[in-house]
């Protein structure tokens, strides 16, 4: 007799805080952008975790996106 085993599904969950390269392949710039343009921003949260490590909000960030437009 062979048991088979019930394997429950998990649902992948969007990213909610962004590093910078991840942020970098989200909007499709360059790191040294988001340095130089995003991180000047005074309406991009940006959370400091140690001396080099920053996270971005990425609903900050697709509000700034939507807000900008022309």
């Amino acid at each position: 007799m062979s048991r088979t085993k019930n394997l429950a599904r998990v649902t992948p969950l969007e990213k909610v805080w962004l590093s910078k390269t991840e942020l970098a392949a989200y909007l499709g710039v360059s790191e040294r952008y988001v340095l130089e343009n995003i991180n000047t921003n005074p309406k991009v949260d940006i959370y400091r975790l140690s001396n080099k490590a920053y996270i971005y909000d990425r609903q900050n960030i697709d509000d700034l996106i939507r807000s900008s437009k022309i």
